[in-house]
């Protein structure tokens, strides 16, 4: 997952299965501001109201581990459920405070029909494991290129795309320091080496 969509002050992680944008229990109770578990006992309630293939996706442990689908859901899980728009505006039709009125409309417009100009970019950060095995040059790009990717799309103070940016933030210091630490303990050895080449 690397797009996230703006609805309501929570960074949604745009997640899509068989060419379909859907959503989590855990998404919709999160951006609905419910406790959880809420929205999957709504499901219950009414699930012969669910048609699976148009309102839903029952996926195994096997499919859960496509890469569009890596961090959606729990790791230990053996299954989960995709709600689709279909779903979703069923789910919902007992969530029936003015606050849910609008969250609904903002994820119809902003995340189900792909209006990209709500999405914000996630910025892709090698761990620092991966960066101190990367040849200078590319670890090199790569931090430059988050470092560059990271200077837009700054929101306002307690937007989603701000709260977004200070995480990013977090693992990127860490990433340029780990790249430094590296550029100088290579020029080090360059310098002993050079050292006892001149004294033989």
């Amino acid at each position: 997952m690397s797009n996230f969509v703006a609805i309501q002050n929570t960074a949604m992680p745009v997640v899509e299965y068989q060419g379909k944008r859907v959503v989590t229990f855990a998404m919709i109770d999160k951006v609905h501001g419910r406790p959880k578990g809420t929205a999957c006992a709504a499901f219950n309630r009414n699930r012969r109201r669910f048609v699976e293939g148009r309102d839903f996706f029952n996926v195994t442990s096997y499919v859960k581990r496509m890469r569009s689908l890596e961090g959606v859901f729990p790791a230990r899980s053996s299954k989960g459920i995709l709600i689709t728009e279909f779903g979703y505006l069923i789910l919902i039709k007992s969530f029936n405070d003015d606050l849910s009125w609008d969250v609904q409309n903002q994820m119809v417009e902003s995340y189900f029909r792909r209006n990209t100009l709500g999405e914000l970019r996630h910025v892709e950060i090698p761990s620092l494991e991966e960066l101190s095995q990367m040849p200078a040059e590319k670890a090199q790009h790569i931090v430059a290129k988050a470092e560059k990717e990271f200077s837009f799309g700054h929101g306002k103070p307690g937007s989603a795309a701000m709260t977004l940016r200070r995480k990013e933030l977090k693992q990127i210091r860490p990433a340029i320091r780990t790249f430094i630490d590296l550029h100088q303990i290579s020029i080090c050895d360059l310098g002993d080496f050079v050292k006892v080449k001149n004294n033989t």
